[in-house]
């Protein structure tokens, strides 16, 4: 039996035709317990037992803590190794006074980042490993309750004002050529540029003269406007001429 549990052939175990003999090839570190071997004959019984501990480690390294913060400081290191393995800290090649699998700081500083490093040793089998954890200490209040940090909140303003200022110079310029594209006395209809009083119209550019000869009583046939009348830019520019028999 093993841990009070009953054993049989499989696996890694092999149990001889008698029963005398227990055989384990290979060796697993799950194998470490308490074996019972129960001896009967027909009269009486009895037991004899042992205890295998299995030496391993150390392996399966890890280290579980922040990778920034800005106050209190906890890094946990651990291994698989029987014997327990006994840790080491170095910071930035620095050691680290101790032999605890965990460091805490309960008030970290800008100094305390860099690169942490935790070394698990097997005192029995001799080997070690080790395990580097980066971190990155930032200044007490540089961390918002969001978890931004200033400089990230201070860069998204940035990057927001920006957007505005392009959005608005953009709307400008289209106004402004939307205005000068346009008709200036007929916004929206046809282009056709208009040019009010080209030139100044003069009225009555020279003087009429009033009956400046006798008229006499139809000495002939009077044709009524006889040529079309021009507009006031060429009307009575001389008197009239005198009718004559």
């Amino acid at each position: 039996m093993k841990d009070d549990h009953p054993l049989s052939s499989g696996d890694n175990i092999i149990i001889s035709e008698v029963k005398r003999v227990l055989s384990i090839n290979p060796v697993k570190r799950t194998d470490s317990g308490e074996y019972l071997c129960t001896v009967r004959n027909p009269v009486s019984s009895t037991n004899a037992s042992d205890t295998v501990n299995v030496i391993y480690g150390p392996d399966g390294m890890e280290i579980k803590g922040p990778t920034e913060l800005g106050q209190q400081l906890t890094l946990t290191c651990s291994a698989d190794s029987n014997p327990p393995a006994s840790y080491t800290w170095m910071l930035n090649g620095t050691e680290i006074p101790g032999h605890s699998p965990e460091f805490t700081k309960e008030k970290s500083e800008y100094s305390d980042s860099g690169d942490y490093t935790c070394t698990a040793t097997n005192d029995v089998t001799g080997n070690n490993t080790s395990e580097v954890h980066k971190l990155s200490v930032k200044a007490e209040g540089s961390l918002t309750p969001g978890g931004l940090s200033t400089v990230a909140i201070t860069g998204i303003v940035i990057i927001v004002l920006l957007v505005l200022e392009v959005a608005v110079s953009v709307a400008v310029y289209f106004i402004k050529e939307k205005g000068s594209n346009a008709d200036p006395m007929h916004r929206g209809g046809s282009q056709q540029n208009v040019y009010e009083n080209p030139s100044p119209v003069y009225e009555n550019p020279s003087p009429v003269y009033e009956n400046p000869s006798p008229v006499y009583e139809n000495p002939s046939p009077v044709y009524e406007n006889p040529s079309p009348v021009r507009d006031n830019t060429q009307q009575n520019l001389s008197p009239p001429l005198p009718l004559t028999q």
